[in-house]
């Protein structure tokens, strides 16, 4: 317990030292210009109410080309999750929000675990979507996933979150494979004044406030800081998981305007939570599975990001970045550390005339450190761990405003697999301002974890009825392991039927190979450690191919100039098979269990009054062939009154139809929880 206060105030005091920071800022004489920044904020938040569809179509994002281009110019699965879809669904957290998204199959496992993928293969840590913030990349490659109880912002601040459906190795390297998240921070320009931001309700609590000035008139700045409460969820029984969490985060950013030419940006955050969970853990006595309430987890970290942005000309650019990242991390397995530091630069040039060009590189350097319990073991203990990378795209205009060709290619080198390329073809056709057609091949690869390579874990301990023998069944690293495979085709459409009416429609169809699977070893038995049983060990290796294909629909309908409509619907099919070389008891070819084959949702945004709105959602998820996951439908209902142009009050209810359902079945020792009906109301204020 004393170790868990202390890193929990180790967590408190980053969150203090991200306000230091600041200070000079913070303590900086408010400028007369605040107040035309001011009214300037709320004229822009008046206008997200009424973005008409090419508005939406013509939102800029990065997360394709690693430059500024229309969503609608995209040659890719690509969606946005704006600031304005932020405010109106009532999520209070950022991978609930990623509901929002076509295709992406988003699941709750306990109060502060969710299983998130694109495209299949969804687990606690799903290792094939790389996640980033600000650029900033939070996959964590101790067991190759997002820790996403840590992934948090305070959400008026944020400018929007691009999703990739689909491979994005090309540009953002290994383990891009399936999908690309970039969750993207408004500048600090854009979030002048105060904000206070206050959510309770009977499942959450949330406290936010924000601070936004000038230091000179090229010069602003914001802090931050955010406390969040979680409520524990429920089993089936209705019995309380004991998974509830505590987390105090704050941050600030500093953008500098230095010239027309040049921006500087400086930013960072730190937090500390304290997290629970209910563990299921086996032994040689009976009952052989037991529930063990954790609740000593303590997670802190913090990280510190500068940028520096210089236009040479208007068709040319180039932008350095290099961030500090620090992750802790101490549950029922044991204490996990992360440093890691980061290095990266691009430059966008008209190589020739109809050649756009944009090309960087990279270093990344990570350390390690594990101390380890109950049934984990990670040998060595400590490891560190670097990646070069290199790569170059070039943007072909064969028939200019009509027809486009990219071509490009990442090349790294890892201290696990060593050389990997990923490239890719893509190629855009514009016939009308009205159509847009693309087509991609790409190749991406999903390099191993620590887990893979270098663990031990005791999966489960058991008496077998037959001889009576203790067993013990261990998961094995292997060093030996390549990185999984992908070669992806992928074919899309965006059309405007009508001014108000939209539609984009993607078919894609995958081929795996090297994927990981388990490959049991003759049982032995065993004395050490006590008492003597029979060990069944199964080492990773590269023993499995997979195909996926399906696809999926988004629309959008201005149903009047004060309604709008979003829905999407989503159909995948995963099929696993095994290799020749694969002589484990598994069958030849499977379909995969842990991803819903249907999904579909439908949002709707209604302006009653210019100071009155009602927003609702409902969102189907097919129910999962794993045991104990049936298919569900959530509803949620929102109503918002502005009774000033500074003062928001929200009232709104999820999960409607249901008291609780589960969303996904337990792993890695978490046991699965369902998620609960949700009353909450939310103040907003700005100043």
């Amino acid at each position: 317990m004393d170790r868990w206060n202390n890193n929990y105030r180790k967590g408190c005091r980053i969150t203090a030292v991200a306000w230091l920071l600041s200070g000079l800022a913070f303590a900086a004489p408010a400028r007369a210009s605040e107040a035309a920044d001011e009214d300037a904020l709320n004229d822009r938040m008046k206008q997200l109410s009424t973005l008409t569809l090419q508005d939406l179509l013509n939102t800029d994002i990065t997360i394709v080309s690693k430059q500024k281009q229309k969503v609608g110019q995209a040659p890719a699965a690509v969606s946005v999750i704006t600031q304005e879809d932020i405010r109106r669904s009532g999520m209070t957290s950022i991978p609930d929000l990623l509901r929002l998204a076509p295709g992406l199959d988003v699941a709750r496992v306990d109060a502060s675990t969710w299983a998130i993928s694109s495209r299949g293969f969804n687990d606690v840590f799903a290792n094939k979507l790389l996640v980033l913030m600000d650029g900033r990349t939070v996959y964590a490659p101790a067991f190759s996933g997002v820790y996403w109880d840590s992934v948090d912002y305070m959400l008026p601040d944020l400018e929007q979150i691009e999703v990739v459906r689909g491979p994005g190795a090309t540009l953002w390297g290994a383990n891009a494979v399936d999908g690309v998240i970039n969750i993207v921070s408004k500048s600090a320009r854009d979030t002048q004044g105060w904000l206070f931001n206050g959510v309770g309700g009977n499942e959450e609590q949330v406290g936010a406030v924000r601070y936004g000035g000038q230091i000179d008139d090229r010069t602003y700045y914001r802090v931050y800081t955010k406390w969040r409460n979680v409520d524990d969820a429920v089993f089936a029984d209705g019995e309380r998981a004991h998974d509830g969490w505590e987390a105090l985060r704050g941050g600030f950013r500093i953008d500098r305007y230095a010239s027309d030419a040049d921006t500087f940006t400086l930013q960072g955050d730190g937090y500390g939570e304290r997290t629970s969970h209910t563990i299921d853990t086996s032994t040689f006595l009976p009952p052989t599975f037991t529930h063990v309430n954790q609740d000593s987890g303590n997670q802190s970290g913090g990280n510190v990001l500068a940028r520096w942005k210089h236009v040479i000309s208007p068709t040319s650019d180039f932008t350095l970045q290099l961030y500090y990242d620090a992750l802790r991390r101490d549950d029922f397995f044991g204490d996990y550390s992360l440093d890691t530091f980061d290095a990266d630069f691009q430059h966008r040039f008209e190589l020739v005339r109809g050649h756009e060009l944009i090309w960087g590189g990279g270093v990344r350097f990570q350390s390690d450190t594990t101390d380890t319990r109950n049934g984990l073991v990670f040998d060595p203990a400590s490891r560190d761990a670097y990646l070069l990378s290199a790569f170059v795209q070039d943007d072909i205009t064969v028939i200019p405003d009509r027809l486009h060709l990219i071509l490009g290619s990442k090349f790294e080198q890892n201290s696990y697999t060593g050389f990997e390329v990923q490239p890719s073809a893509r190629a855009l056709w514009t016939p009308d301002e009205n159509n847009t057609f693309w087509a991609s091949v790409s190749r991406a690869v999903r390099t191993p974890s620590r887990a893979d390579e270098n663990s031990r874990i005791a999966l489960s301990r058991t008496i077998d009825p037959t001889s009576g023998l203790p067993v013990e069944f261990d998961v094995v690293g292997n060093n030996q392991v390549e990185s999984e495979k992908l070669l992806a085709y992928e074919l899309g459409y965006r059309t405007h039927l009508t001014k108000s009416f939209s539609i984009d429609t993607t078919a894609f169809y995958n081929r795996y190979n090297d994927l990981l699977s388990l490959r049991p070893e003759a049982p032995a038995f065993v004395l050490d450690p006590a008492p003597p049983h029979v060990l069944v060990s199964a080492p990773w290796a590269n023993t499995r191919r997979a195909d996926t294909y399906g696809f999926e629909v988004a629309a959008n309908w201005n149903v009047t100039p004060t309604w709008r409509l979003t829905g999407s619907y989503s159909w995948l099919m995963v099929l696993l098979h095994s290799s020749k070389a694969d002589t484990s008891p598994q069958p030849e070819s499977s379909v995969e269990d842990n991803v819903p084959r249907n999904q579909a949702q439908i949002r709707s945004y209604l302006d009653i009054t210019k100071d009155l709105e009602f927003n609702a959602a409902a969102y189907f998820v097919e129910a999962l062939s794993s045991p104990g996951v049936p298919g569900y439908v959530r509803v949620d209902m929102g109503l918002t009154w502005r009774p000033k142009k500074d003062v928001e009050l929200s009232l709104g209810v999820q999960n409607l139809l249901d008291d609780r359902h589960p969303e996904f079945g337990g792993q890695f020792g978490t046991e699965g929880t369902e998620s609960q009906r949700a009353v909450y109301g939310q103040l907003m204020v700005r100043f």
